[in-house]
């Protein structure tokens, strides 16, 4: 009898054990997921603290940002392109694609040109090979012809034409371009002083303006420059300028 009662007392024990385990197992994994609830709570919360908050600050919600942004897409598509273009005042020559020989060229001129000066010296000839030019420490081509004067000498119409443009040019200094109907002239390396105007008719001899300064070219001392274009190309302005020298 007393092993039996030891026997069951034994068996009860074991299922009080295994039973005592049981309930500590359910409580740890019910202490473990409400932690995780808990944490996870907080997170949750916090995230949406922080979108609040920065929503409080800068006043602009999600949607809000959403619908500004498609609207300024909108805006940018449907916004028109401007492709018009200011007139410039006066359309330069251009060359044409067959170009002349040099008689070709000479002979569509017409009538002789005067000399713009009362002094009648070449400083500086037409080139289309590059020369040297102190000035800017550099070769480049001579398209013009530079003509010596003193600073403050009238400087004449070398024909007829209609004044076409006047204009500061950085390396030539104030120009005044001269259009005739067989040619163009440009004057370069005038003064302020200006005697004509935008759209002035000029004839052989008229007063354009005085001889001023050549920024690229003042180490050559005291000139104006002068080229000259016939169908849109440089030709040498001596060839066409009546000299008496």
């Amino acid at each position: 009898m007393r092993y039996s009662e030891k026997k069951r007392r034994s068996r009860k024990e074991r299922a009080g054990f295994f039973t005592a385990l049981s309930i500590c197992i359910i409580a740890v994994g019910m202490a473990a997921y409400s932690t995780y609830t808990s944490l996870t709570g907080v997170f949750d919360n916090d995230a949406s603290e922080t979108l609040a908050v920065e929503n409080i600050v800068t006043g602009v919600t999600e949607t809000e940002k959403k619908t500004t942004s498609a609207t300024e897409t909108t805006e940018k598509e449907t916004e028109p392109t401007e492709t018009a273009t200011e007139a410039t005042e006066f359309e330069e020559e251009t060359a044409p694609k067959e170009t002349k020989s040099a008689v070709q060229t000479m002979a569509a001129v017409n009538s002789t040109l005067s000399y713009p000066l009362d002094k009648k010296k070449v400083l500086k000839e037409y080139s289309e090979e590059t020369v040297y030019n102190k000035t800017l420490n550099q070769w480049q081509a001579h398209t013009g012809v530079d003509l010596a004067c003193d600073e403050g000498d009238n400087v004449y119409s070398m024909g007829d034409g209609e004044v076409k443009k006047i204009y500061n040019d950085d390396i030539l200094g104030k120009t005044i371009v001269v259009k005739a109907p067989t040619y163009t002239a440009y004057y370069s390396g005038l003064s302020g002083n200006v005697k004509v105007e935008k759209g002035s008719v000029v004839k052989t001899g008229d007063t354009l303006a005085t001889a001023g300064d050549i920024p690229g070219e003042s180490l050559d001392g005291k000139h104006i420059h002068i080229a000259v274009k016939v169908n849109g190309q440089y030709v040498d302005p001596l060839s066409l300028i009546n000299n008496d020298e």
